[in-house]
C-alpha cells in the first residue's frame, strides 16, 4: 500500500472541512469535444442514460430523457476511442458540435470592463458590488433584501424596487443552477430596465408591482463555475468523500423525489437526502413565504427557449393549468416578434421532463401563487450553457417582452376569470340550444396492432397520452395484446414513419371509418314500431319503455332513478310476475358509444316478456328484473347528435374538458388503476368517486334493492364475460365459482352461432381499469354474481357493429343468461 504524505493528509483534510477555503486549479476543456445526438430508439436512449449514471468523463448538456429528442454530450479526450466504439455500435449518428469545448468557454470570459454591464458575463462580487450602487442612485424606490444564506457563508442578495404601496408582487429568481450564467444576466438586465427604461409600458409595470430580484439564488455554485469548473450546477454542500452539492432545483418540499431526480450524491440531479436539506433553499423558502401579496413568480434557466408552468411530477392539467397556458402562449408569441426566438410552452413535465421538487412547483403548489413561470432562456442547444455574451441583451429584451405581456394578462385574467366560469356554466346549462357540427371520420382508418415488444407498448401509451388526433379503440395495456388504433388522415405519413421505426405489425381493420357510421346509422333501417333491424336514440328507448308500461299493467312498472347532468331521466323498468324473487340487475350504455349493449338489454327485455320459450319463461317468471338500457343518457344521445365515438358523460369537468367515464368513477378502488385524472382522458375517472350525477344515483338505487342476487353490465366489443374485480389480478370472492358458472355460460354462448368469447377478471382478461360499476356491485354491496359483457364483436367493427348483428348478439347472450341463473341457482345464490 502507498504511502500517503502529512501534508496531503492535511491538505485532504482542509479541504473536505473547509470547502470554501481551498480552491483547486481551474477546470479547463482543450480538446473536449461536443456531440450533438439524436435518440432514435430505446437502445440508444438506455444506453446514454447508463452513462448519464455513470460518467466517467462524460457530461451532458441536456439530459437524455426521451426517443426523438436531441442531446448535446462533452465526450473527454481519454474516451474518444470509447465513445467512437458506442457511436458504431448503437448507430448514434453523433455530430462534433464543437471540437474543443475550451474555445467556446473562453470567449463566454471575453468583454468584461471596469462599469458593469451586459456586453460580457460577471461573477458574483460585481453582481453584488452593482446591486449595491442601485440602492444608492435609488434610495426611495431600492432597497436591499437579503432572501437567505448559503452552505459557504455567503448571502443570497437582491433587491426590492418598489414606486408605491400596496402593489402585487413579482419575484424574480436567477441562477439557482448556477452554470446557467445567462438567466442572472437576464435578471439583472430587467432590473436595471424597471429602473431606467423610458418606455411607457416597462414604467406601468415597474411602478404598478413590487418586484423582488434576486439574480443569483446558487452563490456558492454560480461562484464555483467561475473559480473552478464551468459546467458546475448544484450547490456546493459536501455529501460524501467523493461528492459535493445538492441540485437546489429538486430539494423543495413539494412532490419531492417524485421523478425527474436521483438519490445518487454524485449526480447532477442529486435531490439531497431530505427536502429543504440545503440551507439555500430553505432559507430562500423562508424568505418568500414572508413577500405580502405575491402574485407572480418569475424563474429564469437555460436552455431550450421553453416558457413553463408547474407542475414538474406530473403532466396533468392542475390548478389554473389552462389560464397560464393561455397567458403563456400570449406571451411566447410577443417573445418571437422582435427577434424571432420561437418558444415553446407547457407544463414542465410535459414540454421538457418529469422534475419534481422544483421552486416553482413549491412556489405554485403551497403558497398557491397565481401566476407562475419558469422560462428556459436561449438558445435550443447550439451553445447551451455556453451562450455568447453578444446574446445577452436579445436575449433579456425579448423576455422583457413576455414578462410584460404575462403581467398584463394576468391582471385581465384576473377581472373575466369569474364572468368567463359563470357564462360557460350557463351556457352548458343549455345543452338544447345549441348543436355542435357533427364530427365525422372521413378517410380516418382503423388498423389493428398487435403489441410484441416493450418498445412498442411504449409508444403506443406515449401516443395514447399526446393523440393529437389518434383514438385507441382498446387500451394500449400489455405485450402481447393486440389493440384498435383509429389513424386520422393527417396522420397518414407520422404512422407510416412510425409503422417502419418500430416494426409495428398493423393489419388496416377499416378503409374509412365514416362508411362504418353511415352503413350502422341507414335510415332506411329505422321502423315506425321499435325494433332490432337498427339502432335508436334515447328518446325512441324510452318512449318503448313507456309503451311497456301500458302493455304489462301487471308486470312492468316504471322507474326513473333521477336526471342526468344535463337534465335527462334516467330510466328503467321493473319486471316481477311474483313476489319473492331473487332479482336481476341489468345495466347498458354506461359508455355511450358502445350501442349494442343498449340494443341487447332491450332485447333481452322484449324476450322476457313475450317468448314462449320455457327455460325463458321459467327466468322471466321466477326473478324480479330490473332493466336500464341507457345508464349515460347525455352520453348517448351525444353519439347520435355529434360524435359517435364519444364515451363519456356530458359533465364540465374542466374548462376545455367535458365528462368523466362513468364505468371509472364508482367508490370502490377509486383510482387503483386503468384510470386517468386528466379530464381531457377517455378514462377520467372524475374529481372524486361519484362525481358524476349518473353513477350517484344508480348506485343508490342498486343499494335499495335488498334480494339482489346478480347484476349483468353490458359493453363493447371484445367477446368476454368479465369478473370482478379490475384493479386487481388476485382471485377475490367467489371467484372459483363465478368462473365455473361463466365458462358454462360462454360454451352455452358458443353453440347458437359459433361466437368464441374468454372469460376472467376484469384486470386478467382485458386491463387494468378500477372505479367500475360491477366492481362496486361486488366490493360494496357483496351481490353473489356480478359479470360484465363485453360483447361482439373482436375487432372488425369495434364500437360500430352493423345493426344486422343485434339480434344474432342478444340471441346468443340470452342462452348465456339463462345458465348464469340456472348454474346460479345450483350453487344456491338464487
Amino acid at each position: 500500500m502507498a504511502s500517503i504524505s502529512i501534508v496531503g493528509l492535511l491538505v485532504y483534510l482542509l479541504a473536505a472541512l473547509s470547502p470554501a477555503l481551498v480552491r483547486g486549479e481551474m477546470s479547463r476543456y482543450d480538446n473536449y469535444r461536443v456531440y450533438k445526438l439524436n435518440i432514435d430508439s430505446v437502445e440508444q436512449l438506455q444506453m446514454l442514460q447508463l452513462i448519464e449514471q455513470h460518467s466517467d468523463g462524460y457530461t451532458f448538456l441536456s439530459d437524455p430523457v426521451n426517443l426523438n429528442t436531441t442531446v448535446k454530450l462533452v465526450v473527454a479526450p481519454h474516451k474518444a476511442a470509447e465513445f467512437g466504439e458506442f457511436n458504431e455500435r448503437f448507430s448514434l449518428k453523433a455530430e462534433v458540435a464543437f471540437e474543443n469545448l475550451q474555445t467556446l468557454i473562453d470567449r463566454q470570459l471575453r468583454g468584461r470592463r471596469e462599469t458593469f454591464g451586459w456586453t460580457a458575463y460577471h461573477p458574483l462580487e460585481d453582481i453584488n458590488a452593482w446591486l449595491d450602487t442601485l440602492v444608492e442612485q435609488y434610495p426611495d424606490v431600492v432597497s436591499p433584501i437579503v432572501a437567505g444564506q448559503t452552505y459557504e457563508g455567503r448571502q443570497i442578495r437582491g433587491v426590492k424596487v418598489s414606486y408605491k404601496q400596496g402593489n402585487p408582487a413579482v419575484f424574480m429568481e436567477g441562477s439557482i443552477h448556477s452554470r446557467e450564467w445567462i438567466s442572472a444576466a437576464t435578471v439583472t438586465w430587467v432590473l436595471n430596465e424597471l429602473l431606467t427604461s423610458e418606455d411607457a409600458t416597462v414604467r406601468s409595470i415597474a411602478e404598478n408591482y413590487d418586484w423582488y430580484v434576486v439574480p443569483v439564488a446558487n452563490p456558492d455554485g454560480y461562484v464555483y463555475t467561475h473559480t473552478t469548473t464551468r459546467l458546475w450546477r448544484k450547490t456546493r454542500s459536501r455529501q460524501n468523500v467523493l461528492c459535493y452539492g445538492v441540485d437546489p432545483n429538486r430539494n423543495w418540499d413539494y412532490k419531492f423525489n417524485q421523478g425527474g431526480t436521483s438519490t445518487n450524491p454524485c449526480s447532477d440531479t442529486f435531490s439531497g437526502p431530505s427536502p429543504f436539506s440545503e440551507i439555500e433553499t430553505r432559507t430562500l423558502s423562508e424568505y418568500i413565504r414572508t413577500i405580502p401579496n405575491l402574485s407572480t413568480y418569475l424563474d429564469f434557466h437555460s436552455s431550450g427557449q421553453l416558457l413553463m408552468i408547474p407542475y414538474g411530477h406530473t403532466r396533468e392539467p392542475l390548478d389554473n393549468y389552462y389560464e397560464l397556458m393561455e397567458i403563456g402562449t400570449k406571451a411566447a408569441v410577443k417573445l418571437q416578434e422582435r427577434h424571432g426566438s420561437v418558444y415553446k410552452v407547457g407544463n414542465i413535465a410535459e414540454i421538457i421532463y418529469i422534475a419534481s421538487g422544483s421552486s416553482l412547483d413549491w412556489v405554485k403548489g403551497t403558497l398557491q401563487t397565481p401566476l407562475t413561470f419558469a422560462y428556459e432562456l436561449r438558445d435550443t442547444g447550439e451553445y447551451g450553457f455556453l451562450l455568447p455574451p453578444e446574446q445577452i441583451i436579445p436575449t433579456a429584451e425579448e423576455t422583457l417582452d413576455s414578462i410584460i405581456v404575462i403581467l398584463e394578462e394576468g391582471k385581465a385574467m384576473a377581472t373575466i376569470f369569474t364572468m368567463k366560469l359563470v357564462f360557460v356554466c350557463f351556457a352548458f346549462a343549455l345543452f338544447g340550444a345549441t348543436v355542435a357540427e357533427k364530427a365525422r371520420y372521413d378517410n380516418y382508418r382503423v388498423y389493428r396492432i398487435r403489441v410484441q415488444t416493450n418498445q412498442q407498448l411504449e409508444l403506443l401509451q406515449a401516443i395514447e397520452q399526446y393523440p393529437d388526433g389518434y383514438q385507441f379503440w382498446s387500451a394500449p395495456a400489455n405485450v402481447g395484446t393486440d389493440v384498435l388504433l383509429v389513424v386520422p388522415p393527417h396522420k397518414r405519413g407520422h404512422f407510416s414513419d412510425i409503422r417502419a421505426q418500430y416494426a409495428l405489425r398493423a393489419d388496416l381493420q377499416t378503409e374509412n371509418l365514416q362508411e362504418q357510421i353511415d352503413q350502422e346509422a341507414r335510415p332506411s333501417l329505422r321502423k315506425e314500431t321499435f325494433g332490432w333491424t337498427a339502432y335508436y336514440p334515447t328518446d325512441a328507448i324510452y318512449a318503448w319503455l313507456d309503451s311497456l308500461v301500458a302493455s304489462y299493467p301487471g308486470v312492468v312498472s316504471p322507474l326513473n332513478i333521477g336526471n342526468s347532468f344535463e337534465g335527462r331521466p334516467i330510466k328503467g323498468v321493473k319486471v316481477s310476475y311474483k313476489a319473492g324473487n331473487k332479482a336481476v340487475f341489468m345495466e347498458g350504455l354506461i359508455h355511450s358509444r358502445e350501442w349494442v349493449s343498449g340494443a341487447t338489454v332491450t332485447w333481452v327485455l322484449n324476450e322476457l316478456l313475450t317468448s314462449s320459450d320455457p327455460k325463458v319463461r321459467q327466468i322471466a317468471e321466477n326473478y324480479d328484473w330490473y332493466f336500464f338500457p341507457v345508464t349515460n343518457p347525455d352520453g348517448y344521445e351525444y353519439t347520435h347528435t355529434t360524435d359517435r365515438q364519444w364515451r363519456k358523460t356530458r359533465s364540465q369537468s374542466s374548462i376545455l374538458c367535458r365528462g368523466a367515464d362513468p364505468n371509472r368513477n364508482w367508490g370502490y378502488n377509486f383510482m387503483q388503476g386503468g384510470a386517468s385524472s386528466v379530464p381531457c382522458s377517455d378514462t377520467f375517472a372524475g374529481a372524486t368517486p361519484f362525481s358524476e350525477v349518473e353513477t350517484r344515483q344508480l348506485s343508490e338505487f342498486i343499494a335499495t334493492l335488498d334480494n339482489l342476487s346478480t347484476y349483468l353490465a353490458f359493453h363493447s366489443y371484445s367477446q368476454l364475460l368479465l369478473v370482478p374485480y379490475g384493479h386487481t389480478t388476485a382471485r377475490l370472492d367467489n371467484y372459483d365459482e363465478t368462473i365455473a358458472i361463466g365458462t358454462k355460460a360462454i360454451n352455452k354462448l358458443q353453440e347458437r352461432y359459433g361466437t368464441t368469447y374468454k372469460i376472467g377478471n376484469i384486470a386478467e382478461a382485458i386491463y387494468v381499469a378500477s372505479g367500475g360499476s360491477v366492481d362496486w356491485v361486488k366490493g360494496v354491496l357483496r351481490t353473489p354474481l356480478v359479470y360484465a359483457y363485453e360483447l361482439r364483436d373482436l375487432g372488425r367493427f369495434g364500437f360500430v357493429l352493423p345493426p344486422e348483428q343485434i339480434i344474432p348478439t342478444a340471441e346468443e347472450t340470452l342462452d348465456s343468461i339463462i345458465v348464469i341463473l340456472e348454474e346460479g341457482a345450483n350453487y344456491g345464490y338464487h
